[in-house]
């Protein structure tokens, strides 16, 4: 039986058999279908692993069917259709995800063949065995990589420069090209390699930053970091010494947390975050305003920094209150103290909110992906020196 098997459901008979096209040629098992009455039953004799849902039908509407899925026993990945504004779409997907269904994106239709390709190959089912065994060997044999996106700073009104970078990890897998952190993280958690990964990816962002800083290039470090180091109390030393070896300023690395990692054990936590920033080394709170508790934890630990989650910034330019929480968010950090960092910024327009609301960092495909060292020293230089936007420099003034 093929592992990749696409519905159409669509009442339009020409779309949904282009839909269908699209799909067989991506090698998806290809079912379609007009009559909303029979969704159920299909889903459940057919088991998609992909369904490709209009919104906008007679009878039963793509809305009430996502409630009917969410009742069913399956899991398909689920694209949402409709040529209504992006607003309907965004809100669709707001509803199917709090239904419990896994809602893996949604396009305004007419949509160009290269995009729908692009989107169904995205949610083809690749089957990949990756053991603990292959990792280990990973980080013996220097497969991983780290790339780095990069980070812009507020320096002045419609002047951000980029100063900064996350390093990600990546895995150059000898035969299934290059693994993102969700296809190994996971793994390496659960076994306890993600410490060695961690290391690596040290290592490997500090003596990339002391060839910036010989290049005069000065780069802040931002380093994802795994709740085990925070049950560690020997860890802040260590981390300084190999900060001390590449002779760099302690206060140019950046951990970046959640708030579950820090409250496994909130005691010991609390004391290695606070010997960090004794040692001028920063701490971020990553996807903040998305936990249960962060305001009741976010002024008991020392963090320096706090990162809103993109599904924020996202919903920016279409919801008055996503710019209101955004707006809110960072007026609490800044009154803490702490900088603010957006991530997911997408355009110009996001941009111009967040620096309305005096964001002190963004990140971002705006700013630019992930990509390689050699790869952001040139990102670097064409973003730093392009035009100050005069527009924003006289709306300052």
């Amino acid at each position: 039986m093929n592992e990749n098997r696409l519905l159409v459901m669509d009442d339009d008979a020409d779309v949904g058999a282009f839909f269908g096209q699209v799909g067989e040629d991506l090698g998806f098992d290809v079912r379609v279908i007009a009559d909303p009455d029979k969704f159920s039953s299909v889903v459940m004799e057919f088991s998609p692993t992909v369904i490709l849902l209009d919104l906008q039908m007679p009878g039963k509407d793509g809305i009430e069917l996502l409630r009917e899925l969410a009742s069913l026993d399956r899991n398909p990945k689920v694209l949402i259709a409709s040529g209504l504004d992006s607003r309907v779409l965004t809100t669709a997907q707001e509803l199917g995800t709090s239904m419990g269904v896994e809602v893996a994106g949604a396009f305004c239709k007419p949509i160009a063949l290269d995009e729908l390709e692009v989107l169904l190959v995205r949610l083809k089912s690749q089957t990949k065995i990756i053991t603990v065994n292959h990792l280990r060997q990973a980080i013996e044999q220097g497969q991983l990589v780290v790339h780095y996106l990069p980070k812009a700073t507020l320096k002045s009104p419609g002047r951000w420069i980029i100063e900064g970078a996350e390093a990600l990890v990546r895995w150059e897998h000898p035969e299934y090209g290059l693994l993102y952190p969700k296809e190994f993280i996971g793994l390496a958690e659960e076994s306890g390699l993600i410490v060695e990964v961690t290391d690596f990816v040290f290592r490997a962002s500090m003596e990339q930053a002391r060839v910036w800083f010989a290049k005069g290039l000065y780069m802040e470090l931002g380093v994802n970091l795994s709740a085990q180091f925070l049950g560690d109390l020997g860890f802040p030393d260590r981390l300084l010494t190999l900060v001390r070896e590449n002779n760099l300023d302690p206060s140019m690395l950046t951990l970046e947390l959640t708030e579950t990692a820090a409250m496994n054990d909130p005691s010991v936590a609390l004391d290695i975050l606070a010997r960090l920033r004794v040692k001028n080394i920063n701490v971020c709170l990553d996807d903040f305003g998305t936990g249960a508790s962060s305001l009741t934890h976010l002024y008991r630990m020392p963090f320096s920094e706090v990162k809103l989650d993109n599904q924020f910034t996202n919903d920016m330019r279409l919801r008055a209150d996503a710019r209101a929480l955004v707006e809110g968010l960072i007026y609490l950090a800044h009154k803490l103290k702490m900088r603010a960092c957006a991530e997911g910024v997408e355009d110009e327009g996001t941009l111009e909110m967040l620096e309305a609301m005096n964001c002190d960092k963004v990140q971002g495909h705006l700013i630019g992906a992930a990509v390689r060292a050699k790869d952001l020293e040139a990102i670097v230089e064409r973003w730093n020196t392009r035009p100050i936007n005069q527009s924003r420099t006289a709306a300052a003034r």
